[in-house]
């Protein structure tokens, strides 16, 4: 009895280089939970940061702008790359080798249609704009109040706070929908 093993999809994604900068200042957090002291400012810094990528991951979208490679064991040809809107592609290689034989489809650029039918060990370095406008600085000040207000996992006598039902509602509508 011959057992033939199906080939597993692999993909990975790496982050080479955070390019942009925080979409908030400190200051503007400090504003809005009404912090009137400097001695946090290290930590509301830290919940900036925290904020922004929990974000990024929920809407699966950069806010700031980044250089990502992706990586897939194989394709039938058509892949979408992750954590768009895409600017540029710097390179795609096949098997280790570079090629120009792609095209690039769709709104925000995230489609790469190679022009063959399948590849194998495919490559992909490309860089993202962030995300910047009003409602997703408010999904984040929103999403870093509630981190500030509840620094510590348990305290007596509280109730524990989940991340805001109003920071994913405002998120919802940048979410990528598949028809």
């Amino acid at each position: 009895m011959n057992l033939q093993k199906s080939k597993k999809m692999r993909r990975e994604i790496k982050i080479n280089s955070t390019t942009g900068s925080e979409l908030l200042t400190t200051q503007e957090v400090k504003d809005y939970v009404r912090i009137d002291t400097s001695s946090d400012d290290a930590i509301i810094s830290a919940m900036i940061t925290q904020a922004r990528i929990w974000c990024e991951n929920y809407i699966s979208k950069d806010i700031v702008s980044k250089n990502r490679t992706y990586y897939l064991s194989h394709t039938n040809g058509v892949y979408d790359l992750p954590f768009g809107p895409v600017t540029s592609i710097s390179e795609i290689t096949i098997d280790g080798t570079a090629t120009t034989d792609y095209e690039i489809l769709g709104l925000d650029n995230e489609t790469i249609d190679l022009d063959s039918s399948s590849a194998e060990n495919v490559k992909s370095t490309y860089i993202t704009t962030g995300i910047n406008d009003a409602l997703i600085k408010q999904a984040m000040l929103q999403l870093i109040s509630t981190y500030y207000d509840n620094r510590s996992d348990f305290k007596t006598g509280t109730i524990a706070q989940e991340i805001p039902t109003s920071t994913t509602s405002i998120l919802t509508s940048y979410k990528t929908m598949f028809i």
